[in-house]
């Protein structure tokens, strides 16, 4: 189990990473993987999601370059345990699990080794609400309630907002009732920006997660996620700066016109990964990446190799 003196560790780590770097300045893409990048800004780890593994699973993860897995599925306590033994055996780390919504989830996270758990904390459906291109938000920073979602009138849009500010107060609730649990079992919660028409722009995203003011409750970006609304990812790490504790590799690409697309595999997609890498840099991030597949399945492998290529900057061949 992660106490709270190793996870303040880690966490501090990337702080000082980000506060480096924003002394430095923003580096200039092609000196990005030179030499002048500090020695403690240290690569994240590779993942993949996939169900608990066995020594074989783990093995074959190994030799194709995978540092660890994040798990999806449920998690038998009675084995977690050992599966967590048999990982440490062969270095490997199971660094997050998903569903982590429940104390029960926090609690297997741990067992299994895990020090992130992946919580979705709320849905807006059901109302008149802008499309996605056409988001431009006013919030209250003190209590994050929206005030407009468009320029102009709002009035087609007032449930929407009505309804939004309504399962934000309740996402609060559900996500301070876990913060004790994931204290004492050295989960974070790692709250991930998913298609739910909530926190869709990164300012609102970080304010909400901001305000806990808490190690307990971080960031679980997703690169792709929101691209529909707001299509420079890029810029999520500038807001969430010191916050975001783990990131989702995932690519969309979207219409010509900008409006609306379609899930693809990394690096096939919409998705700027020179600059996602970049702020990756600027701002310390140095936990995990994790490929999560949509649209076309790509193998083990080639998720694995397409992580290199975005980790060292390279293009997909």
């Amino acid at each position: 189990m992660m106490n709270r003196r190793h996870f303040l560790h880690e966490t501090s780590l990337t702080a000082s990473a980000a506060a480096v770097f924003s002394a430095m300045g923003t580096l200039p893409a092609s000196r990005l993987w030179a030499e002048n990048v500090p020695d403690f800004v240290q690569r994240p780890g590779k993942a993949v999601i996939d169900k608990v593994p066995d020594a074989a699973a783990i093995a074959r993860m190994k030799s194709i370059g995978l540092d660890g897995m994040e798990i999806t599925g449920p998690i038998e306590i009675d084995k977690a345990k050992a599966i967590r033994k048999e990982a440490e055996k062969q270095d490997f780390k199971i660094h997050s699990v998903m569903g982590g919504g429940s104390i029960e989830r926090l609690a297997a996270a741990a067992e299994i080794g895990a020090t992130a758990a992946l919580v979705i904390p709320g849905r807006v459906s059901g109302v008149p609400m802008p499309q996605p291109w056409e988001f431009s938000l006013k919030f209250d920073e003190k209590s994050n309630r929206l005030i407009e979602v468009v320029d102009g009138d709002n009035a087609p849009f007032a449930d929407y907002i009505a309804e939004h500010n309504k399962q934000m107060e309740k996402a609060r609730k559900f996500v301070e009732s876990l913060m004790p649990a994931a204290e004492k079992y050295g989960v974070v919660i790692a709250l991930e920006n998913v298609w739910n028409n909530m926190w869709v722009h990164p300012a609102f995203a970080a304010n909400f997660i901001k305000s806990f003011d808490s190690p307990w409750v971080q960031a679980y970006f997703d690169v792709a996620n929101n691209l529909k609304y707001y299509p420079n990812a890029e810029d999520w790490f500038d807001h969430l700066n010191g916050k975001i504790i783990r990131v989702h590799f995932k690519d969309f690409l979207l219409n010509e016109d900008g409006h609306g697309g379609n899930f693809v595999p990394i690096m096939e997609g919409s998705v700027n990964w020179l600059k996602v890498r970049q702020k990756m840099i600027e701002t310390g991030f140095s936990t995990w990446v994790t490929v999560e597949i949509h649209g076309r399945v790509i193998s083990h492998e080639e998720q694995s190799k397409r992580m290199s290529l975005i980790l060292d900057g390279k293009p997909l061949a």
